[in-house]
């Protein structure tokens, strides 16, 4: 079997509340809290989740946030516990971090990829049309990892960079042997790795965490 060389990194998280749609913020606070995260192609950032109460995610025992990056990477990580981030003017304490090693499943979920179309997206906005251009280059990207598996859009969703609201779907891929499964997990799809984007989990998990995601729908 293929071993992967990447983890995630889940560090406890102590504060009282985050805006849903906090992921282009969080990047930018963990730039400022390691310079060297700041435009890092390897790191990938999740969401911290939360529970979801007029569009605000309220902290618990149980919030974490979920970094995935290479092995070799964990000491560049290890100063963020004990700090304290400012993600628009909330604080949030950074805990001591466990590793944990990627699982293979035969079915994976990302609550939101975005994939960046060759001259942009036409205007007026074409839904049928996105979906067909997303699904294709998707699968194009299945096929350049060498990854086999049946992709399916499973929900329109959409995060805020820079004040620019930019569109995707949640989507599920299914029928992956080990391999494939962690292949995928390490490298992901689509772009914004570092706001909460392209990465999967087990299916299970993953369906709990868009439950209480901060990616707006």
């Amino acid at each position: 079997m293929t071993t992967t060389t990447h983890v995630d990194l889940a560090f406890p998280v102590r504060g009282t509340s985050l805006p849903r749609d906090h992921s282009y913020a969080l990047y930018g606070a963990l730039g400022r809290a390691i310079q060297a995260l700041h435009g890092a192609p390897w790191l990938g950032v999740q969401a911290i989740p939360g529970r979801l109460v007029d569009d605000q995610l309220e902290l618990r025992g149980g919030s974490y946030l979920r970094l995935r990056i290479p092995a070799d990477r964990i000491a560049v990580l290890l100063p963020l516990a004990g700090s304290v981030l400012d993600v628009l003017g909330r604080e949030v304490t950074i805990g001591a971090p466990t590793i944990h090693a990627l699982k293979p499943a035969a079915s994976l979920d990302a609550h939101l990829v975005v994939i960046r179309f060759t001259g942009g997206i036409s205007k007026p906005f074409d839904r049928a049309a996105f979906d067909e251009r997303f699904t294709a280059e998707a699968n194009r990207q299945l096929e350049r990892l060498g990854v086999k598996g049946e992709l399916s859009l499973r929900g329109r969703r959409s995060i805020t960079v820079g004040g620019q609201r930019i569109i995707g779907h949640a989507v599920g891929v299914t029928g992956l042997s080990e391999d494939h499964s962690l292949v995928l997990q390490a490298h992901g799809l689509g772009g914004k790795r570092t706001m909460g984007c392209g990465l999967f989990r087990p299916a299970r998990m993953a369906l709990r965490l868009v439950a209480e995601a901060s990616l707006a729908s």
